[in-house]
């Protein structure tokens, strides 16, 4: 974390000890999301001990992009929150987990955004709320709904704290057997798509979100069935390994408990929760108004297109759908793999206006459009108010935005100290 969010910045003279305080006028930034192989190039740029280093610096775009978010970002016009998607692809990735983390962190400025799940649970526990009343759900996108720290725009100057450099046991252990079971699964998924050629793309958006009841109640029969054995392997005196996963129900389980809570609230018998509940996610074309449903509906529907028109691989990982589907409505811009960044923008031409995602106003980059990133960023930089600029100068000298290169190294020193 950063230690800011000051108000006021106080100078002091060197021969005479006095201080004076002045104000720090509010700002509004940009919130950018980077993508996880952002970051890891990043980190290949800046470690020049690292295998690839020659090759991404040998790629001029890099190098740019470094100075280019260093300038925006030490000028207070933008922020690029990290989340639970960078730390996990992190810990299981091929770079040093510290590395990552420091440059994600460094971008941050210490604001993390909620993990999916949380975004999903609020989205459809309001939704079901207007359902139930008969009418129209009005969302917020403000970003800072989905922040821990709800101020993204906080001045980032300051000493810097990060904790939680290491991962708890098993952690690691946990991901990786998560992530070989759903790459198994997207492999299954992906020949079925590959055999279904005549299912129409409205289809299967609508099969992807008829999927959402389905999977949150396979998500609680499968905990209660794993929690059971667990017990019995414990009461049968076994020799059992404790398990957190085994006694901790999945976070898919709140949104189930959400809307059992706002059906009581609308005193709803028990009954009629059940019944309500199950009514409520066969509606379709209802919750298809829910923003992060009906994204990663488009996105899972256009992979589903691409595996029947001939696409040999499907995608290792679904986090790009779910980081994408979370926070595309409050971003301003996010960085995107290209095949990610075609699927919110190419859809078959008979594809009807209200899934074609053209509500959500943010700007989508990938490599394929990469100087028009570069660019985006100069203009970010350009339009800094003068006094603004005056202030950075004042409190950190003329050279205020000069890039961190030696942030990696520098990294590599604390992390040999201990």
């Amino acid at each position: 974390m950063n230690i800011e969010g000051s108000r006021s910045y106080t100078r002091e003279c060197i021969q005479c000890g006095h201080t004076e305080s002045y104000a720090l006028p509010q700002i509004k930034k940009k919130v950018l999301y980077l993508d996880q192989f952002v970051i890891s190039n990043l980190v290949k740029l800046l470690d020049k001990s690292h295998p690839s280093h020659e090759k991404i610096k040998s790629d001029s775009f890099w190098e740019a992009l470094f100075i280019k978010l260093e300038a925006a970002s030490k000028s207070q016009a933008i922020v690029c929150p990290d989340s639970f998607y960078h730390q996990d692809e992190s810990l299981t990735g091929r770079i040093n987990f510290r590395f990552m983390k420091r440059l994600y962190e460094h971008f941050s400025s210490g604001k993390t955004l909620n993990p999916s799940i949380i975004v999903e649970r609020n989205q459809v526990a309001q939704h079901f709320e207007a359902w139930l009343e008969e009418r129209k759900a009005e969302f917020n996108f403000d970003p800072q709904e989905i922040a821990f720290e709800r101020d993204l725009h906080t001045w980032s100057v300051g000493l810097r704290i990060s904790v939680g450099g290491r991962p708890y046991p098993g952690q690691v252990e946990n991901l990786q057997k998560t992530n070989a079971m759903t790459e198994e699964q997207l492999k299954a998924v992906w020949e079925r798509w590959k055999n279904e050629k005549n299912v129409g793309f409205v289809a299967r958006v609508k099969e992807e979100t008829g999927g959402l009841g389905k999977g949150l109640i396979t998500a609680v029969r499968q905990f209660a069935e794993r929690r059971a054995r667990a017990m019995a392997r414990i009461v049968a005196g076994e020799n059992y390994e404790m398990d957190l996963d085994d006694f901790m129900p999945p976070m898919s389980n709140d949104i189930l408990e959400a809307l059992m809570r706002t059906a009581r609230s609308k005193g709803l018998s028990e009954q009629q929760v059940a019944e309500t509940i199950v009514r409520y996610f066969n509606d379709i074309d209802a919750l298809l108004e829910i923003p992060y449903v009906r994204i990663s509906s488009v996105m899972f529907a256009g992979l589903a297109h691409r595996a029947a028109n001939g696409q040999k691989k499907p995608p290792r990982s679904t986090a790009d759908v779910q980081f994408i589907s979370s926070y595309l409505p409050y971003c301003d811009a996010l960085f995107v793999d290209k095949e990610s960044a075609s699927l919110l923008k190419e859809f078959p031409k008979n594809t009807p206006e209200y899934l074609r995602l053209k509500e959500f106003p943010a700007k989508i980059f990938s490599l394929n459009n990469k100087k028009a990133f570069l660019d985006y960023l100069d203009e970010l930089v350009v339009d800094i108010p003068s006094d603004q600029i005056e202030i950075l100068k004042d409190m950190s000298g003329n050279d205020y935005n000069k890039p961190y290169w030696s942030i990696i190294e520098h990294e590599k020193i604390s992390r040999d100290r201990g």
